[in-house]
C-alpha cells in the first residue's frame, strides 16, 4: 500500500503546486516525478534514467504529430479556411437550427485548432448570427463553447488526445473513431440545454455591438473574401484523418504482407499523415511567401512548445509510476469495487481538470497516472484515452484559461461565465460519461 499512498500524495502535491503555488505544469510534473521516485526508494541513478526515458519515449510517439497538427490549425486560422468551414456547416444545417449549426461548427473547427483560438475566430460570426436572427447571444456562446471544447478534448489531431494516446500507446485511428462517436451525443444533448427556455428567458439579450465589433466583422469579411475554397479548407483535416483511420483498419483486418497495405501503413502513420496534411495546408494561401513558410510556422512552433514539454514530462511521471509497482497493488483494489473500469480514468481526469483548469494538462497528467493501471482496468488503451478525454472537460472553472477566453470575449462577468462555461461543461461531462459507459459495452 506504500506505493498507493505515494501515488495519492504525488497527485495532491501536483495539484497544490499547479493551482495554489502557481508553479508551471512542466516544472510541477518534473519535480513530482523526481520526488516520487526518490520517496519510493528507487536508486537515484534509476530515477534520473526513468524521468529522461519517459520524456523521450513520449516525444518519440507524438512530438511530430502535435507540431504538424498545430501547423495545420495555424494556417487554417491565418488564411480564413476556418471561417470557410464555419460558413459551410451553418449553410448545411441551416439558420433555422443556428444553435446546432454553431455547436457543429465549433466541433469541426476545433479538430485541428485550439478551442481558445476557435472561439476568437468564430465569435464575430455568432455575434452577427445573434443580431441578424434575433437569437439570445447566451444560447450561441454556450453552443460554440461546447462544440469547440468537445472535439478539442476527444478527437485527434488536437494535442490533448494525441498526447494521451502517445503516453498510453493507443491506436490514434481508433481514438479518432471513438472520439467522434462520443462527441455526437455530447454536442446534441448540450444543444438542448443551449436552446432551453431557462437560458432564453434568463438571458434574452442579443449580442452587444460596439466599434470593435464592427471592425471585427469587417476584418472577418475581408479574410473570408480572400479565403481558400471550402473544399481546400477541409482537405488538410480530412486527408490525415482518412489515412490514419484506413491504416488502423488495414492493420487489424488487412494482409500486412501486401505492398499496398505496407504503403498505407507508412503514409497512415500518424506523424506522416499529419505531415501530409501540413503540406496540403500550404496550398491554402493565395501565394506561398516567407510570411507563410517561416513566420506562420514559427508561430505554430512557439504555441506547440508548451504542449510538447507538458506532454513529455507527463510521460516521465507515468514511467516512474510504472516502476514503483503501484499498478499491481491497485489491481486488486479496482477489481474488488465492481465499478465500471472506465469510471476511474474519467474521475481522475475530472478531478485534475477542476483542480487546475487545463483540459490538456488533465489529459496528459491522467494518462501518466493510468498507464501503470491499464492491465488492472482490463480496458483497451483507446477506451482509456476516451474516458480520460471525457473527464477533461467536466467542470471548467475560473482556474482555466478557456473560462476567461469565453467570458471576456462574450463580455460576461464571472456569474454569467459560470452559466455559459462551468454549468455547461458539467452537463457535457455527464453526457460524455454516459456515452462512454455505453461504448464500453461494444469495445474493450
Amino acid at each position: 500500500m506504500y506505493s498507493v499512498i505515494l501515488l495519492i500524495l504525488s497527485i495532491v502535491l501536483l495539484m497544490v503546486m499547479i493551482s495554489k503555488l502557481h508553479v508551471h505544469a512542466f516544472l510541477s510534473l518534473l519535480i513530482v516525478s523526481l520526488l516520487l521516485g526518490i520517496a519510493a526508494g528507487l536508486p537515484l541513478g534509476e530515477v534520473a534514467t526513468h524521468v529522461a526515458a519517459g520524456f523521450g519515449g513520449t516525444m518519440q510517439n507524438i512530438g511530430i504529430v502535435i507540431v504538424c497538427g498545430v501547423i495545420i490549425g495555424q494556417i487554417l486560422e491565418k488564411t480564413g479556411g476556418a471561417q470557410k468551414i464555419a460558413d459551410s456547416v451553418i449553410k448545411l444545417v441551416g439558420k433555422k437550427h443556428v444553435t446546432l449549426a454553431t455547436a457543429l461548427t465549433g466541433g469541426v473547427v476545433s479538430i485541428p485548432t485550439f478551442c481558445d483560438s476557435g472561439f476568437v475566430i468564430l465569435n464575430p460570426v455568432i455575434k452577427a448570427l445573434s443580431l441578424n436572427g434575433n437569437i439570445p447571444y447566451m444560447c450561441l456562446v454556450t453552443a460554440l463553447m461546447c462544440g469547440l471544447l468537445t472535439t478539442h478534448s476527444l478527437v485527434p489531431p488536437t494535442p490533448g488526445p494525441v498526447a494521451a494516446a502517445g503516453i498510453l500507446g493507443a491506436d490514434v485511428g481508433k481514438v479518432m473513431i471513438y472520439g467522434l462517436i462520443v462527441s455526437v451525443p455530447v454536442i446534441l444533448v448540450t444543444v438542448l440545454w443551449c436552446n432551453s427556455k431557462f437560458l432564453k428567458k434568463r438571458y434574452p439579450e442579443l449580442a452587444p455591438v460596439d466599434d470593435s465589433d464592427v471592425k471585427d466583422n469587417e476584418s472577418y469579411k475581408e479574410v473570408v473574401a480572400k479565403a481558400p475554397s471550402t473544399f481546400m479548407s477541409y482537405l488538410p483535416i480530412i486527408v490525415p484523418i482518412i489515412l490514419i483511420v484506413v491504416r488502423s483498419f488495414l492493420n487489424q483486418y488487412g494482409n500486412t504482407e501486401l505492398g499496398f497495405v505496407k504503403f498505407i501503413g507508412f503514409i497512415g502513420t500518424p506523424y506522416i499523415a499529419l505531415l501530409i496534411g501540413a503540406l496540403i495546408s500550404f496550398l491554402l494561401p493565395s501565394k506561398l511567401t516567407k510570411e507563410v513558410t517561416e513566420n506562420w510556422i514559427t508561430e505554430a512552433l512557439r504555441s506547440s512548445c508548451e504542449i510538447l514539454l507538458i506532454t513529455g514530462i507527463a510521460g516521465s511521471y507515468g514511467r516512474v509510476l510504472q516502476n514503483i509497482g503501484v499498478g499491481d497493488t491497485l489491481a486488486a483494489l479496482i477489481s474488488s469495487t465492481g465499478l465500471p473500469s472506465v469510471l476511474l480514468p474519467f474521475m481522475i481526469s475530472a478531478i485534475v481538470l477542476i483542480a487546475q483548469g487545463s483540459a490538456t494538462v488533465a489529459l496528459t497528467t491522467t494518462a501518466g497516472i493510468i498507464l501503470p493501471l491499464l492491465p488492472a482496468l482490463n480496458i483497451s488503451p483507446e477506451l482509456a484515452v476516451i474516458a480520460i478525454a471525457g473527464g477533461s472537460f467536466c467542470g471548467v472553472l475560473p482556474m482555466g484559461s478557456y473560462f476567461w477566453c469565453v467570458s471576456k470575449l462574450a463580455g460576461y462577468d464571472i456569474k454569467k461565465g459560470y452559466v455559459a462555461v462551468t454549468a455547461t461543461t458539467f452537463i457535457m461531462g455527464a453526457v460524455a460519461l454516459a456515452s462512454i459507459l455505453v461504448l464500453s459495452f461494444f469495445v474493450h
